[in-house]
């Protein structure tokens, strides 16, 4: 990883993605200065999404057009944001992508399923990049990254 954050595009009205050093990711929401969120990258094992309730419109200050994003740890809440509608699968799948993803898991979780190939793991980064998620300079780094 960089000595300094990197910063990742969502596309137009999504945010960004903030890859700090220390392995902990933010995300900023388009025009804000603060982040919505702060996570370690490793702790995250998935990801749920729902309609904002009432309760979510008064504690996040949720609008009735925004979704709620909620980041999960190990049998925890990590973070939870509202969120334009679009945004948590493109948040989803970038740190899916992400080879600092889900490695404490991976042992257990993933040991009775068959092995993705190089070629399968290309084409998630290609659908990744054509989606808007990663650049194209990020997109053959981490293609770099596999054919090593």
């Amino acid at each position: 990883m960089a000595d300094r954050p990197i910063s990742h595009g969502l596309g137009f009205g999504n945010g960004s993605l903030i890859e700090n050093p220390d392995g902990t990711v933010e995300y900023r929401q388009t025009g804000k200065f603060l982040p919505a969120f702060k996570v370690r990258l490793r702790d995250v094992v998935g990801f749920s999404v729902r309609k904002a309730t009432r309760d979510d419109r008064k504690r996040l200050k949720a609008s009735s057009l925004q979704e709620v994003l909620t980041v999960q740890g190990s049998g925890t809440t990590l973070a939870e944001v509202a969120i334009n509608y679009g945004t948590a699968q493109k948040i989803e799948d970038w740190f899916r992508a992400h080879q600092d993803f889900g490695p404490a898991l991976q042992p257990q979780s993933q040991a009775h399923l068959a092995p993705t190939s190089v070629a399968d793991e290309l084409m998630k980064l290609a659908q990744l990049r054509d989606a808007g998620v990663l650049t194209p300079e990020e997109f053959e780094a981490q293609k770099a990254k596999l054919l090593r």
